[in-house]
């Protein structure tokens, strides 16, 4: 395939600079689905050079990143060809009307507001993890509370 990215199935990413959050999302997606890998990315400048070497099945992204911000790493990877279709959570603990608003104009695949407990954050990848994401039904709904609200801009 010459120097084409390799996708890899069963495997999501992480892009989150808070250790706890992290710890938390990863013990929780293994008594989801122990199949799916999880690598977990500390800042945005990490996200990019990761993606350069392959694309996931899911990205979880973070708006508040040192180095490059969420909203930053949302753009360079929409203009990357390789990985325009990689499914992209914003994951963020704003509420914010602007910031789900600036998510969808940059091409993010669903906005999620950070569960307030790893109860909700099950319920939550048990959900996203059986998404269709090709159909961009998502954009019309964003994840809080432990379910789905519609969006309008």
């Amino acid at each position: 395939m010459g120097n084409s990215t390799p996708h890899i199935m069963n495997h999501v990413v992480l892009a989150d600079d808070d250790a706890d959050h992290a710890i938390i999302f990863k013990k929780v997606l293994e008594t989801v689905d122990p199949s799916r890998h999880l690598t977990v990315a500390r800042d945005g400048d990490e996200l990019i050079r990761l993606l350069s070497n392959y694309v996931p099945e899911l990205l979880f992204l973070d708006l508040n990143m040192p180095c490059k911000n969420g909203l930053e790493c949302l753009q360079d990877i929409r203009q990357n060809l390789k990985l325009h279709d990689l499914p992209i959570v914003v994951y963020s603990s704003s509420t914010h009307m602007t910031d789900i608003q600036k998510s969808y104009i940059h091409s993010a695949d669903l906005y999620m507001v950070k569960p307030f407990n790893s109860f909700h954050l099950k319920n939550a990848l048990e959900s996203i993890l059986t998404m269709e994401w090709r159909s961009k039904a998502s954009q019309k709904y964003y994840f809080i509370n432990n379910k789905f609200v519609p969006f309008t801009a």
